[in-house]
């Protein structure tokens, strides 16, 4: 599913400490035809959530310092944020996955991201939040 074919403009969040990764990623999902928002740390994607700002979608980086993509999971979850979540990560580390997969995320990508796996990803995830929200909508 390619946003440019359907009438509605999917909003992901980006939260990734590295300036680059997150410019590379905002570019390559703006070509594709997503609205991004961009977050430098968990704690700007914590503000980011309070605005009451609501996203289709969040590519959260697991380790960020001070605040990581677990705090950020943890936030979202105990504020009743549902968006679906794809962890991004250049350090598997076994215990944040199992940490993150006991919060619901299952989904994760290791950098360097492949543009095509992390598209794929996405539409998978964004096919079952569509899903969702027609069935919210026709209620």
């Amino acid at each position: 599913m390619n946003p440019a074919t359907t009438n509605m403009k999917y909003n992901i969040l980006v939260v990734d400490d590295d300036e680059s990764m997150r410019f590379m990623m905002q570019t390559k999902l703006f070509q594709s035809g997503y609205n991004v928002t961009l977050a430098a740390s968990g704690s700007h994607a914590m503000q980011i959530f309070q605005s009451g700002k609501k996203f289709d979608l969040v590519l959260c980086d697991l380790k960020m310092p001070l605040k990581t993509g677990i705090d950020v999971i943890r936030y979202m979850k105990d504020n009743g944020i549902k968006s679906p979540t794809i962890i991004i990560t250049g350090f598997p580390e076994r215990e944040k996955i199992i940490s993150a997969a006991q919060m619901g995320i299952h989904d994760v990508l290791v950098k360097p991201v492949r543009h095509q796996e992390l598209m794929k990803m996405i539409e998978k995830k964004l096919l079952g939040a569509t899903d969702e929200v027609e069935e919210r909508q026709a209620s």
